[in-house]
């Protein structure tokens, strides 16, 4: 009876130990930051806004030896008004689904702001992905008018990649 109790007890131990690895092993997005506002954009086209709208965004991404991808969302477009900008990720086998949000606005201004969104995703080997990058409303919600990039990546350890993100989306405001 004693070794009967024991062994449950070394098996009950040992499937610990491996659904806690499950969730260690889970692909996710820590130490998102973004920048102040870079470039102040009127709501009336100008020239000059018409050659700044030209600067697509674009996402790069660059795979650790330690499995941890640096990234970078360069010139992010959403209303002056945003203080935060958040990124969520989902995974499934070898898809990645980015969701690019931020915060709810207190007040809309009146002019649109391209920012810099940086953030780390980690547990990764280096191979070839799907990737699918969304700008979704403050309440995390997207669907296909969302979609800012849908494609395959290749990550190889300590090589940058850049994905150039559609210049027509910017981050919903509401």
């Amino acid at each position: 009876m004693k070794k009967m109790f024991y062994g449950l007890i070394c098996l009950a131990g040992l499937s610990a130990c491996k659904s806690e690895n499950l969730v260690l092993d889970a692909l996710r997005v820590h130490d998102v930051a973004n920048s102040a506002c870079k470039l102040t954009l009127s709501e009336a086209r100008s020239d000059s806004k018409l050659q700044n709208d030209a600067v697509s965004s674009t996402l790069y991404m660059e795979l650790g030896k330690d499995g941890i991808a640096q990234c970078m969302m360069e010139n992010v477009e959403a209303n002056c008004g945003v203080s935060n900008i958040y990124v969520s990720m989902t995974n499934q086998d070898t898809k990645i689904t980015l969701v690019v949000y931020h915060n709810e606005l207190e007040a809309f201004a009146d002019c649109i702001c391209k920012y810099d969104v940086n953030f780390k995703m980690s547990k990764l080997v280096a191979g070839s992905y799907d990737l699918e990058v969304y700008y979704a409303s403050p309440k995390m919600k997207y669907d296909e008018s969302g979609i800012a990039y849908r494609g395959k990546v290749s990550l190889v350890s300590g090589e940058r990649v850049r994905v150039s993100l559609d210049p027509e989306k910017s981050l919903p405001e509401i």
